[in-house]
This record gives structure tokens, sequence and C-alpha cells, in this order.
């Protein structure tokens, strides 16, 4: 289907198709009703006394008003209040719980959160008496409102603060209209200069027109605003990157280009006109892409998350290295961005954290990159340096690249952000299918079968490619048929199952994600031939577009759609949510949501729905009339009450405007007055507690949906709070969680805030944990804390993290220290930080938590300290990660390596403990340079283990020559103590023996001669042995093996085995005959020579010459037994008249006639 409602213009301003929509005026927000409700100022402010002040006490209103006591409404009937107890619907009773009806928000002063009829927000409330529909608009049958959240924002100023807690106001003197108008922020430097020229104001305002653009970026879900001045040339060359909250107050101004890119002489010099563009991801990182690439990436404040890196390195086909990229398109989607160079060829960023899931990076593409940040451990150490315990990244633009070093003592913690870069091989493939991409569009992850992004091409010839990022697999949809020119610009709804595409012939077809259905196609060409600035996704039910000076067209689902002029507007920028769209704009921000079922069910004009039936009843019963009452029956009656109560409430928690709430609060009250008993004995109202029969009482299902739904609202008007600026919808709330609402206050400096929510919600305790220790952090290095003393900041942080906030009425209560584990330690860091080092140190004494106490003194400097803590836990990777941190900062602030490993080895030996000491040794012992060690053991003065450090390694070493060397060193470092002098002449006898042997291989030109060895037994062995090749030199060789002997003092018995072992060995019989028949006196006689014959199987003969030879007796018989003379060894043990012997000779013998002989010598005897 084509076209709008009955072919009219959609950009005709006349009566048909849009009157409705440009005449009806926007229904007006609760911009001041919304500040009556929880507000929190910035605790940078205000400091601690004022930041812990606690709520007011005293009847509240759930959504935070307060009701007369007096009233018909709350005092008749068993109402249930907000706290679960009997009373008014928004509390009127008394409360069992006050803890539920308020709650710590305020830093300033004790004003509570009242809303009074009186009040200012009915200023801004619509007519009370129009009908709520009336303010309206229909897309087809789908209503949807325009809310404007804020107006007269002051985008980037801060407001004078109002110690009466009045609308906010702007000192705007000493302003420059043209320097800070509206979204736009130029430099005063260029105004200044351009006025040099002779520009008047007038000029000046159409020349900044035509030559500056502002780039605006909106965080999801309500957040933060970016914007940043570009200039379309190089004269305005610097800008300023403004993140502020959706109200318009800042959260950090940065200077762009950084310095580092701005004057850096090995890079291009980058201006503000080369951005090309920004954005946020869901997790509120704001990404920042230049036109070569590269891509900066910052947090609310305005730090740096990641050093700059190059998204394309290097084009396809080119030589010229990173920044030679040129692109036409960058993209920031929800998971990161993606990018499309002239070249055609693209790439993929995903912006990771510590919460991502460590192994999903192991299904990345093969050709993907890793980015870490600045300091982070980057894989390789090298060189002839120290053996690195864990090298450092250096943190350079385009050296950037690498992983977890191995050594790391925790390998497998990720760094709190990192990035994937993948490039994809899209220039290749379009050059092979001779077409060219027009726009890129990525459909995150959570929409995706295998878990990870796509990539998403349109082609010149009307079709898209898909890109898996993982595999890099390019497939066509091939979806020509269906498109008539190419794509222009991609947008995916919130939902990832459809995809609204604008075509070159101005033509809007939406289409799920998979090609095979389409759901619209509607032709703009009658407004502008051009593609729209900007289109974006309302939700999930239609498709926004803005074209300049022709305001926003709203296209719905069956081809409806409403315009909004926008007239006069030179900003403006859509902002897409899950559930609506915001439309930024120089002063103010809206809203275009749909209207829920729920509220459209409930103020239809006329309609019966039972929500609707129960609001009209309950308005009657505030006005008096007796016919109220009867009303509400008549819907009990229907059975349909518990749903009119439930759509009330669900109604109340989707409005924005807190008279509204609060009339559908009070209806629900209203209907839960004629709730009865269920079977089970549920009651309306809160959990009782007394006598045993009324324990077992329970609240219905929907009281207890009224008080989470109360609390809900309060919270969401407290966000909304133009203090803080962060409006979310009911739907945005259950999407990020409360948990997620913390972390994104935390991250806009609105910690007091969010330590209030948790109480009040009741959140988990590492969540409570987290909030107390922000806002702790934030109140040390607040300007409230500087004119103190460590002590005095040091407790009264302690005070903030002990204070226990979730039950106000008891005094002095506090938080369980187990609670409290990691805080001190993350408020001790911001401490440092700050230049706090004595409070950091302070707070570190009260931490417990091993894992965080250790990681925090070792960012503050206390390395000695952190290995005690670590040791002291058992905790070796502690402590080794301990020993890396300090080596790293030594060479750090060395001037060179060696200076570095000095001052380390001197540290480690006096000031860390032994046993850090001995874990080190060990990772030395790994390596094989010892010298590390060897310096390590000189300054303990353990000369023994130095030198026997320098001993194992000459064992090891191959080249004689330097075995001798670094045994000469270790001689001379045994030397150095007194006690090693064994160790030392050692030492020097086996350098003797290394001189020894060489001389001999030497002299006789053989290794086998004396082969090496550390033995001397060994080395007269070889000679010996090597005289039976050469029976020439064998008189030679036996004076040289007697020469050692005598040198080396061998024994004489020794020396006796080592030659008849020799002589058997080789073989060298005659010599061992005649070594057995020598003169000389025999130290170990001969049955070692017996033994050596009956081993070379030499003849009986032979054998029986040494035996017969041997003293008769024990060791007789057992030559004859080992030789197997079994005659002999019978006659033997006859001799020695021992009948067991004879009997072991029989066991042994297998033949007859000797067994038979044994048992005749046995009898005998």
């Amino acid at each position: 289907m084509t076209g709008g409602s009955a072919g009219t213009n959609p950009f005709d301003d006349g009566p048909s198709g849009s009157a409705a929509a440009a005449a009806a005026p926007p229904p007006s927000s609760s911009t001041s009703g919304a500040a009556a409700a929880l507000a929190s100022s910035n605790p940078f402010d205000s400091g601690y006394p004022d930041d812990s002040t606690p709520g007011p006490t005293g009847t509240t209103s759930a959504s935070g008003g307060n009701v007369s006591d007096d009233d018909p409404a709350y005092t008749s009937g068993n109402s249930y209040s907000a706290s679960g107890g009997r009373g008014g619907a928004g509390g009127g009773g008394t409360s069992t719980d006050e803890s539920d009806y308020y709650y710590d928000g305020s830093d300033d002063d004790d004003r509570s959160y009242d809303d009074d009829d009186d009040d200012d927000d009915s200023s801004n409330a619509a007519d009370p008496d129009a009908p709520v529909e009336a303010s309206w608009q229909f897309l087809g049958d789908l209503p949807y409102r325009r809310i404007t959240l804020y107006n007269n924002i002051q985008w980037g100023k801060k407001p004078i603060k109002d110690e009466d807690g009045g609308p906010d106001t702007y000192d705007t003197s000493s302003d420059d209209p043209l320097a800070h108008n509206g979204l736009t922020s130029v430099p005063m430097s260029y105004l200044e200069s351009q006025r040099r020229t002779g520009l008047d104001e007038a000029d000046l305002r159409q020349l900044l027109s035509k030559t500056t653009t502002t780039k605006v970026a909106g965080c999801p879900n309500g957040g933060p605003i970016a914007a940043i001045t570009c200039g379309t040339t190089a004269a305005l060359s610097t800008s300023e990157l403004r993140i502020m909250t959706a109200s318009g107050r800042p959260l950090a101004n940065v200077a762009f280009p950084p310095r580092s890119l701005a004057h850096n002489p090995q890079k291009p010099i980058y201006t503000s006109s080369d951005v090309l563009t920004i954005g946020f991801t869901d997790r509120f990182i704001l990404v920042v892409v230049m036109r070569d690439s590269l891509c900066l990436t910052y947090d609310l404040s305005g730090n740096a998350i990641l050093p700059p890196f190059h998204i394309i390195p290097e084009e396809y086909g080119s030589k010229r290295g990173p920044g030679s990229a040129e692109l036409m398109e960058a993209t920031v989607y929800g998971g990161g961005v993606a990018v499309l160079s002239t070249a055609m060829s693209t790439a993929l960023v995903e912006l990771l954290d510590e919460h991502d899931d460590p192994a999903y990076a192991d299904g990345a593409h093969i050709a993907a990159r890793r980015i870490n940040p600045e300091g982070h451990a980057n894989g390789g150490g090298g060189g002839g340096g120290p053996p690195d315990l864990m090298a450092t990244n250096t943190g350079s633009v385009d050296s950037v690249e690498g992983g977890i070093m191995l050594g790391s003592a925790r390998a497998g913690v990720l760094p709190p952000y990192w990035a994937i870069v993948t490039p994809m091989p899209t220039a290749a493939h379009a050059q092979k299918n001779y077409y060219s991409y027009c726009t890129i569009a990525v459909l995150a992850r959570n929409h995706t079968a295998n878990g990870h992004p796509e990539v998403f091409l349109s082609t010149s010839d009307n079709s898209v490619l898909i890109v898996d990022s993982t595999t890099g697999e390019i497939t066509d949809v091939d979806c020509r048929a269906r498109m008539q020119s190419p794509i222009v610009a991609m947008s995916f709804a919130p939902n990832g199952r459809f995809l609204a595409c604008f075509t070159q012939n101005s033509l809007l077809t939406v289409i799920s994600t998979t090609f095979e259905t389409k759901v619209l196609d509607f032709d703009t060409s009658e407004g502008s031939s051009a593609p729209p600035k900007d289109m974006k996704w309302c939700g999930e039910d239609s498709v926004v577009l803005h074209w300049k000076n022709l305001g926003v067209l709203m296209v719905g689902p069956y081809g409806d759609w409403l315009r909004f002029p926008y007239e006069g507007e030179e900003n403006l920028h859509i902002i897409p949510e899950i559930d609506c769209c915001r439309v930024v704009t120089n002063y103010s921000m809206e809203m275009l949501q749909r209207v829920p079922p729920a509220t459209a069910e409930l103020f239809r004009i006329g309609s019966i729905e039972p929500s609707a039936m129960l609001l009209d009843a309950s308005d009657d019963f505030e006005k008096g009339a007796p016919s109220s009452d009867e009303a509400a029956r008549a819907i009990t009656k229907t059975g349909m009450l518990a749903d009119a109560i439930i759509a009330c409430t669900e109604a109340a928690t989707r409005e924005f405007d807190i008279k509204t709430q609060k009339r559908l609060l009070t209806a629900a009250s209203y209907g839960m007055h004629f709730s009865y008993k269920d079977g089970s004995g549920a009651v309306m109202g809160g959990p009782l507690t007394g006598s045993p029969p009324e324990a077992h009482m329970r609240p219905t299902e929907e009281a207890a949906n009224f008080v989470a739904s109360a609390r809900k609202i309060r919270v969401m008007n407290a966000l909304r709070d133009s203090k803080v600026g962060l409006v979310l919808t009911s739907s945005q709330y259950d999407a990020i969680t409360p948990t997620g609402i913390i972390a994104r206050l935390i991250a806009m400096k609105r910690p007091a805030l969010a330590t209030s929510i948790c109480s009040y919600l009741q959140l988990d305790e590492s969540v409570q944990s987290f909030a107390r220790a922000s806002r702790a952090a934030a109140y040390v290095i607040s300007d409230s804390s500087k004119g103190q003393t460590d002590g005095q900041t040091a407790e009264a942080a302690i005070n903030i993290l002990n204070e226990d906030s979730s039950d106000v009425g008891a005094k002095g209560s506090t938080i369980p220290e187990e609670h409290n584990r990691g805080a001190f330690a993350s408020v001790a860091l911001a401490a440092d930080r700050a230049g706090r080092g004595g409070v950091a140190r302070l707070l570190l004494m009260r931490e417990t938590s091993t894992a965080d106490k250790v990681p925090a003194l070792l960012s503050i400097g206390l390395f000695a300290d952190a290995a005690s803590v670590a040791v002291a836990a058992k905790d070796t990777d502690l402590t080794f990660l301990c020993l890396v941190e300090f080596q790293k900062y030594c060479k750090v602030s060395a001037d060179n390596q060696k200076q570095a490993m000095s001052t380390f080895n001197q540290t480690l030996v006096t000031k860390f403990p032994a046993e850090a000491v001995n874990l080190y040794m060990m990772y030395l012992a790994s390596n094989q340079d010892v010298k590390y060690m060897m310096n390590l053991y000189l300054r303990k003065e353990k000369f023994v283990a130095a030198g026997s450090a320098m001993s194992k390694l000459a064992l090891d070493t191959e080249n004689t020559k330097e075995r001798i060397a670094m045994v000469k060193e270790a001689s001379r470092v045994y030397g150095l103590g007194k006690e090693s002098v064994f160790q030392k002449v050692s030492a020097d006898e086996y350098i003797d023996l290394l001189s020894e042997q060489e001389r001999l291989r030497s002299t006789y030109g053989s290794y086998d001669v004396a082969p090496e060895s550390s033995s001397i037994t060994t080395t007269i062995s070889s000679v010996i042995r090597y005289a039976g090749t050469k029976p020439r030199e064998a008189h030679r060789l036996f004076a040289d093996a007697e020469r050692l002997a005598k040198r080396y003092k061998v024994p004489e018995k020794r020396l006796w085995y080592i030659r008849v072992r020799a002589f058997s060995q080789s073989g060298q019989w005659a010599n061992l005959r005649n070594l057995a028949d020598s003169r000389a006196k025999n130290p170990i006689g001969l049955k070692p020579f017996a033994l050596a014959a009956i081993e070379g199987k030499q003849p009986l003969s032979e054998i029986t010459r040494y035996i017969e030879r041997v003293p008769p007796g024990e060791e007789r018989y057992d030559l004859f037994c080992e030789a197997k003379m079994w005659q002999k060894a019978v006659e033997e043990a006859v001799n020695m008249r021992d009948p067991n012997r004879i009997m072991h000779v029989r066991s042994l013998c297998n033949s007859p006639e000797i067994q038979q002989l044994c048992e005749e010598q046995a009898r005998m005897l």
C-alpha cells in the first residue's frame, strides 16, 4: 500500500490530511510538576552534611503528594495505603512503614515531596474540563500524544543555585548569544576573529548557519544528550563536545579535538570538521568517529575509555597505512559502531565491558583485532631485558592491539572496557560484482540467531547484503524485485523484526528483517525529492522522518501519517526509544509516543471499560456524589473490579502529569475499598503481624501491584525532575531495571539520589553498597572536604558507607561490615586520584576484602603492603600480581633498565615479605638467564644459593668453554662467603677436571678418551677403557690415570675398583689378570675380579682361577653359585658344614645328579 490518507500530501499545511495534527496543541507536560516530586541535587556541590540529611516524615501520597486526613475518600472503608496498612489511597491513614512513603532524595534541605492542589503543577496541566482524548492525534486507529518534557532549556548552562527551590535561573549577563545558541556552541575566539573582519551580528549569524553544523546524539532510554558544533570547513578548527542531561544541565565539556590529535606531529592534524558522526551505545558510551575512521570513546564524565584507534587501519588494495581511509558513512548502534568507506570497505566495532562473557571474543572473526585500554596488559614482551612479569601496552594510536599478557597473575580478568574490531570482506565483493554500497546498518546481537551482530549493506543495484560478523560470509537477500531504486537510508525497529528503508526515489519501505514480508510502501516525493535528514522509529508502530524546514513526518503501518511542522527550528534531532521517540530542539525536548493501550481504553470519550467506569466513580466520590458507590458496586458485580484496579494502576505508571497520576491511583485505591477476601484468606491491605490467626493473611495481587506501582511512579518522577534530567517511561524503566537506573545515575554524577532509590526500592545489597561507595567517593573529592583533615574526611566517608538508610526511623543504625566488602577500596581509589593519599590509607585499613584491598594498595603505590596482605591471605595469584605491578612501576620510574632492576631487587629484599621473595625466586628459576636471580641472592647475601644457581646452569651448558667460565663465576661467588668454602673447593676442582679432560682429548685426539663429565671416577674409567683401543699408548694412558688419581686424591681402594670395572668393560682380560697377579697389595681382594670375569662370560678356567684364590667360606660359596658351578658350590657348603646352603644349591640347580648329591650330603650332615 502506498501514499498517505486519501492521497493527500503529508507536507501540505492545508486543512486536509494533517490539519488536526498541525492545529492541535501538544499536551503540556508536568515539567514544573515533576519538580515537586523526588529530587536530588548534585552531591559534588553540596557535600556530606547536607547530602545525608534524611527525608521528611509524615503522611504523603503514593505519588509524593500530601493528602488531607479528613478527606472522605481516604477515611471511609478499609482502603489500602502505599505502605501496605489500612489508610488512604495516597497514605491518608497512619503508615505502618514510613520508608514506603518517602526516601532521602534531598541533598540541600529537608523539603518534602508534596504535590498539593495549590502547587505549580496546575499551571502546566491541561484544561481539567477538556477530555484527555482531545489532546491525542490519531495515526489511523492508533492514538499518539506529543508531550513536552522540558521547555526553555539552556543547553549546557549550569543554573544558579536557588536556596528556595524555585525554578532554574541562569546568569546570561556574560554570554554571547551567538557562542551558545541552543544546541550550537561556537568558540568565542572564532567569533571574535570573524567580528574583526567587519561582519555585523546578522551577517555573522548567517555565516554560522552556512558554515557550521551541530551533531547531536542521545543516550537510549531517556539518557543524556551529546552535541558538538562542527565547521564545514577547516576554518573552525576547534570546538567543544558537550555532554548534558536531557534537561540541559552539563555533565562534561571536552575540548575537541583532543590535544594529542590536534598537535601530534606524527599524525594528521584533526579539526572539528573531521567529525563524521557521534552516537551513544546502550551502555552510555559516547562514540565519535572521524572521517578517516579514527574512533574515540568517552564516558558520561568526558573521560576517554579506550585509546584512539582506526577502525579501518588500511584500505583494501592500499598500502598507505592507518589514516588513509575516507569514510562515506558511520552508524552507531546499541553495541558499537559500523563504518563504510568510499572504497567500499566496511568494519564493525563491538564495544564490550567487564560484564560481557569473556568467551564471547572466541566467536569473533579470525581477522578481528582487540582494542584494550591504555596501560592494560598486552601480548609480547621482549628483547634482552629482564624477565618481565607482565609487559604493558604503550597505548599508541595505532599500536593498541593485543590481549591479556602471558605471565599475568590474573590472566583471565578482562579490562573494564574493550573492543573488537572486525573487518568485512565487502570491498573485494563489490569489486567482483561491479556495484557499490549506498548505506549501512547493523542488527544488534540480541536480535540475531548466532548471538553476534549482522551488518546490512544496500547496493547500487537495489538489493541488500547481510554480512555475518563471525565468518565474514556475505548473503545477498535479492530484494531487487521489491525495491524500485537503491536504498539510501536504513533503520531497524527496536524489536529487530522490521527494517525501514528509504530509497533513492523517495519511497519509504518497511520490510521484515528476513525480507520475506513487505509491510509498507509510502511515497514522500511530493514533499521532497531529497532523502530525509533523519529517519528513526517511534516505538515499534511507526517510522519518523525529518526534513529540514519541512518538519517531522510520522508514518504508520497502513500508510497513515501525521505531520509535526516544528516551524523555525534550526536544530532538530530525533532520538529513538523502545516505546517512543524524543525530539530535541534548540530550546525544548518533546516526546512522541503512542498512547499506551491501558491509558487509551481508560480515557477514550464514552469508554465503557471497567477501568473508565471506576475512574468516573472515583471522581464522583471526590465530588461527593452518592451515585459513586452504586457505580463501584456495579463494577464489583461484573467480576471485573480487579482488572479495573490493575488497569488504573498501570495507566498511572504511564502518565507524566502528577495530577493525573494521583487521580488514577486514587481511583485504584477507591476500587480496593470494595475488594473482598478470597478463599485463601487474602485481604486487602498489607502484611499483618500479631496473633497467630492473622499471621496467614497476605495482600491481594492488586494491593501488591499498587504498592510497587506507587514506588515506581515516585522514582520516575524523581528522575524526570529537571535537576536530574533522566526521562524514563514505564516500559523503559522495566527494560533497564532499577539496577540499570542506579548505574546511570552514578554515571551522571547523582550518587546521592542513587543511594536513596536503592534503599527505597530495597535493591540487592551489592547494588546498595555500590551506590553508597559512589556517594562517599563523591564526597571525598568534593570541595566540601578540602578544608578538612584526612581523619575527618575519612570518618565522614566511613559514616556514609555505614549509614543504613533503609530504616529511616532507626537512629544510628549501621550496615553490617560484610555488606561493605570492596566499598572502602573503591572510595580509597577515588581519594587517591583526588590527591588525598592519607584518606585513601585510612579507608583501606577498614577494607576486609583481600581481592579488593590488594589492587587498591597497588594503585596507590603501597606495593609492599599489598604483598603483605596477599601473603597473609595465602593468595599466590595476588602475591604474584604485587610483584608484577611493582616491577612495572620500577621500569616506569627509573631512567634505565639497570637502575630499575636494582631498585626492584633492593626493595624486594628489604621490604617485601619472605613468601613474596620466594615466589619471585621460583619464577626466576623457570628462566634460562639466572643473573637476575643471582643478583637477588647476592643482595640477600645467600652466596651458596647464588653459586649453586650458576653451577646448575653450567651443568646444563653444552659448550665446554662457556661451562668453565660459568663455573669460575660460581667459584667466585662461593668465595664471597665464609660458609661456602667446601663449595668453592669443589667448584675449583671441577674447573681443573674440565681442563684435564680438555687436555686429554687434545693430547690423544679423541673425544672418547675423556668425555665431558663432572666425575673423576668416570674420567679415570674412560682413560683406562680407552687404553683397550690403543694398546701402543696403553702405558701412557695408565700413567695419566694414575696421575689423575693422585691429583684428586682418589683412594687406593676406589682406584682398584675403577681399574677392575674398566678392564672388564673394555675386554682387557690380560691387564685384569696382570693386575690380579701384581705384587702390589690388593686392597679389594679377588672377589671383584671373579665377578668381573663372570659378568664378562669368561671361560670356567679363568673364573675358577680367581675364585680359587678367594679365601674359603661364604664369599667363595657365593661366587661358585654366581658362576653356576654347582658341584663346587656343594663341596664348599659341605666344607662349611651348612645343610641350608646345600639345599639352597638344590633349589637353584635343575640337574638331577646335583639334586641327588645335595640330598645325600645333607643327610650325612
